[in-house]
């Protein structure tokens, strides 16, 4: 702006015969004139693009998918347009962490055997101990029935069959307790040994001892009773400090709790050493009301919680099966699906869920009450109790 002035002025010094003064006052109105402009269109340029940037935001900078051109500047690098056709892309999903690993539950075939071990006793003219083992089937003799042969109960390992041959067949005589061995091996471990009803002997999870209660004769007559634990192999026993014989005794399939009959209206359940864990009263259990509480024992859960029992003798007869299950801490019943009909044995898996028997059937029930499967109960297990199941 100045050199166009400083031109302008120097022209007209050199013109003659010119109004001087007027030229300057034309050449200074120009000046400015041009000033005025070149302002005003360098302040619409401005808002312009500053207008334009704050509509687009952040069109001005580049995309996160744009990489600049060579020679480009990313601030000026136009975003795409979008097309409104095209669809957005789906989003990742990240592979399952095992891709080997088993389907879930609810969409796995249902098995068509009983996972574990079940463990059966069949009296009749022979003592016979049947094993079913994922499936498979094997029975094995522990030779013949004796007349008195009573509470016959197999060990936990499957080796040996206790059994009392009673003196007399009504259960308050007293007999002796018989270990017998696969073939039908005989052995007199110890003598005036109880049983009947919910009092009769009971293998400890290791196979090695028994618990049992000793009458004490003085000829034919009782003067009293003490209870120990007689070892399979010698015969020895070791009394303890029981005040009474814990009837219908049952120990979870893991060894760590163990429970039974307190009278017949109260279930105690203890820890493994003989701590009680807790002790809950029948009474408010139906059955109470009109004939007797549920507390023949048969299983208690792995973690101590549930007990499978049914209704209690009123007579020397010993019961040995179950139709309920009980959750201990609160003692409310654990549903069973009302579609199983003629429930004969109730034993846990170590998930609490339940292997329940039929006549005919094996049945497993989740937590929730419903059927996963249904197998049918092998045949070589006809006319047998079952007596113990452990899933490992």
């Amino acid at each position: 702006m100045n050199d166009l002035n400083q031109r302008l002025a120097t022209l007209a010094d050199e013109m003659t015969d010119t109004d001087y003064t007027t030229l300057r006052q034309r050449v200074d109105t120009t000046a400015r004139r041009l000033g005025y402009r070149r302002a005003a269109v360098t302040s619409v340029a401005a808002l312009a693009l500053a207008g334009a940037a704050a509509i687009g935001g952040v069109q001005m900078l580049p995309q996160a998918n744009e990489t600049p051109q060579p020679g480009e500047s990313a601030s000026v690098v136009a975003p795409p347009t979008p097309s409104p056709s095209t669809p957005p892309a789906p989003p990742v999903v990240s592979p399952p962490a095992n891709p080997t690993s088993s389907p879930p539950a609810s969409s796995a075939t249902p098995p068509d055997h009983v996972p574990g071990r079940l463990v059966y006793l069949r009296v009749g003219g022979e003592i016979e101990m049947v094993t079913v083992t994922n499936g498979v089937t094997k029975t094995t003799s522990f030779g013949g029935w004796w007349r008195g042969d009573q509470a016959i109960t197999v060990s936990p390992d499957g080796t040996m069959v206790a059994l009392v041959q009673a003196m007399d067949n009504r259960s308050e005589y007293p007999g002796d307790l018989l270990i017998v061995r696969p073939g039908g091996s005989r052995k007199l471990v110890a003598q005036s040994v109880m049983w009947g009803g919910g009092v009769a002997p009971v293998w400890t999870p290791d196979s090695k001892h028994l618990l049992v209660g000793i009458t004490e004769l003085q000829g034919d007559t009782a003067v009293g009773e003490k209870y120990g634990y007689v070892d399979a192999a010698t015969g020895t026993f070791t009394e303890t400090d029981l005040d009474q014989f814990p009837e219908y005794l049952t120990w979870s399939a893991n060894g760590s709790f163990r429970a039974h009959a307190e009278g017949s209206s109260t279930i105690v359940v203890e820890r493994a050493n003989g701590t009680v864990l807790r002790r809950f009263s029948l009474t408010p259990q139906p059955e109470c009301a009109t004939r007797e509480c549920p507390f023949a024992v048969q299983a208690v859960s792995d973690d101590g919680r549930y007990i499978a029992t049914a209704i209690g003798n009123t007579d020397p007869t010993r019961v040995t099966g179950a139709q309920i299950v009980l959750d201990t801490t609160n003692g409310r019943r654990v549903p069973i699906p009302a579609s199983v009909k003629g429930i004969t044995e109730i034993f846990f898996r170590s998930d609490n869920s339940l292997v329940v028997q039929t006549k005919d059937k094996l049945h497993l029930v989740n937590r929730s009450g419903k059927i996963t499967a249904t197998i049918d109960r092998p045949d070589p297990t006809n006319e047998a109790d079952l007596g113990r199941y452990t899933d490992r």
